[in-house]
C-alpha cells in the first residue's frame, strides 16, 4: 500500500481535497498533511487539474510544464476518493 492510500483528513475537517471547497478544521491555507501524491494543484498558479478550475496563465494547462507532476496525481486522487465514506452535503443533517 502506498502512503497516500492510508491518508485520512483531520477529525472535523470538511475540506474537499478534490474541489478545494468546504470548511477546514484548521487555519492552514491548504492541508499540511496532504501526501504529495494526492496534490493535483499547479505549484505555479494553483490551477486544479482534477476539476479543471482556476485561472492559469498558460494557454493550455494540460500541456504546461508546471503541471506534469500534478497531472500524474489525478488517478491517485480518484482512487483515494473512491475509498472514502460518503459525506453528507454541507448544511444537511444526517437524519438516520
Amino acid at each position: 500500500m502506498a502512503q497516500w492510500e492510508g491518508f485520512r483528513t483531520c477529525p472535523g475537517c470538511g475540506f474537499d481535497l478534490a474541489t478545494g471547497e468546504g470548511e477546514r478544521s484548521c487555519s492552514w491555507g491548504q492541508c499540511p498533511y496532504l501526501p504529495q501524491e494526492l496534490d493535483v494543484y499547479c505549484p505555479d498558479c494553483r490551477f486544479n487539474y482534477f476539476t479543471m478550475e482556476g485561472n492559469p496563465p498558460c494557454e493550455d494547462p494540460m500541456t504546461c510544464d508546471h503541471g506534469v507532476e500534478p497531472r500524474s496525481h489525478i488517478e491517485n486522487l480518484r482512487a483515494w476518493i473512491a475509498t472514502q465514506p460518503a459525506r453528507p452535503a454541507p448544511g444537511r443533517q444526517n437524519l438516520l
